[in-house]
């Protein structure tokens, strides 16, 4: 994974979750750069199939800011990306509370595939 297709899916998220979600989401999509948590990433399989889509996913955080559970609400048609969208969610740990943060209980996010 190079360094500009990892810039590039992070620069995608926040766009498309600055446009087209819900203002409660937009602080999630927000805060999930903040928190200096991985954003997926396409692996060599996706990116020779030159894979796109967006997946939609509704998460629960406990107090502590983990994700406690999390769906997908919106799939993007690939299993590959949704899985890994899904992964690079659950590992993420956010701050709960803070102003750019979000709060305990359930908050939705969206990541954008797209190649240039």
């Amino acid at each position: 994974m190079t360094p500009q297709f990892r810039l590039y899916a992070i620069v995608t998220t926040l766009a498309f979750a600055l446009v087209t979600i819900p203002a409660f989401a937009m602080d999630a999509s927000q805060a999930f750069v903040a928190s200096g948590c991985d954003a997926p990433s396409y692996d060599q399989r996706t990116l020779t199939d030159e894979v796109q889509g967006q997946v939609r996913l509704n998460f629960l955080l406990d107090e502590k800011g983990d994700v406690v559970d999390a769906k997908i609400t919106g799939t993007s048609g690939f299993r590959i990306i949704d899985k890994e969208s899904m992964r690079a969610l659950k590992a993420c740990r956010f701050n709960v509370g803070t102003k750019a943060g979000v709060t305990a209980g359930w908050n939705n996010l969206a990541f954008v595939w797209k190649l240039k």
